[in-house]
């Protein structure tokens, strides 16, 4: 597998001779490329659900896509897409698929290994005003901006005793060493098996697919109260909607920003290293 062991050193090392290159010689890309489907699952954290104004008992498993032309490098510059003033950020991990799902399957705790080949450490990275400006929430197009979704630097391959893990991995973000994000997936609601279920119940799966399992509480945007939200929904207009975000956008991240991310086993045994990710303008 491919491992960063320092901040000079890249290093592969599995069934090879070790071999050992200048860090700054090297580009580092995503372990897992495009064309393929990335599929994500939102407020799946109670504690994201809270943030975004909903029950923290949920009613469904909230799905959505984001394009693979946003992925990009564990420690590539992040390019705030144009126009945008309220690029937030959302650590999770990602899953890859192990093979085709063309039919309806029943996947469990027990069959899991048989459709997960391994874990990948992502950020997805919103613009958020992009994704609220219209009259329907534009999900798509506010999180499928090019270099949106950092992938990496670890394709980890599960081993089939390693896939208790899954339901134990501390999940942890900082924005400039601010601690911002930090949970533990043992506190997501729709787990792997149940989540991919779903999924095969109406649509095909390819290997080499990607799912994100969502992010915890934490990111920036926070929805106003119920009667706010009720309010604003009758009388702002859309530009007011983006208008009302933008006051907070200081707390948003800003150019030169910098985002860190990581999700390790307490143990040590899985640790799927560290991104380090520059936001930087838009035609730079």
């Amino acid at each position: 597998m491919a491992i960063i062991e320092a901040p000079q050193t890249y290093l592969i090392d599995k069934n090879l001779e070790k071999e050992t290159f200048d860090f700054q010689q090297v580009e580092i890309l995503a372990p897992v490329s495009g064309p393929l489907r990335v599929l994500c699952q939102g407020v799946n954290y109670a504690s994201h659900r809270k943030e975004s104004g909903l029950s923290s008992q949920s009613s469904g498993n909230v799905l959505f896509t984001k394009d693979s032309s946003s992925i990009t490098g564990a420690f590539s510059p992040v390019i705030r897409p144009k126009d945008c003033q309220c690029l937030d950020y959302e650590v999770e991990l990602g899953l890859i698929i192990r093979k085709d799902i063309t039919q309806p399957v029943k996947i469990t705790e027990a069959n899991l290994h048989e459709y997960i080949a391994g874990l990948v450490l992502a950020n997805d990275f919103s613009a958020r005003d992009l994704q609220y400006k219209d009259d329907y929430a534009q999900w798509y197009k506010g999180k499928s901006c090019r270099t949106l979704l950092p992938l990496g630097p670890v394709f980890y391959l599960l081993d089939k005793e390693e896939f208790n893990y899954l339901n134990n991995l501390t999940i942890q973000l900082w924005v400039n060493d601010q601690l911002r994000q930090e949970a533990n997936t043992s506190q997501l609601i729709f787990k792997p098996a149940e989540t991919l279920t779903e999924i095969s119940e109406f649509q095909d799966l390819s290997a080499g697919d990607l799912l994100l399992t969502g992010t915890p509480g934490g990111v920036v945007i926070k929805a106003p109260g119920k009667f706010l939200q009720g309010i604003a929904t009758w009388l702002l207009s859309n530009e007011k909607k983006v208008n009302v975000l933008r006051k907070k956008k200081a707390d948003y991240l800003q150019d030169n920003d910098i985002v860190k991310t990581k999700i390790y086993s307490a143990d040590g045994k899985i640790d799927l290293r560290t991104q380090l990710n520059k936001i930087i303008s838009y035609g730079f």
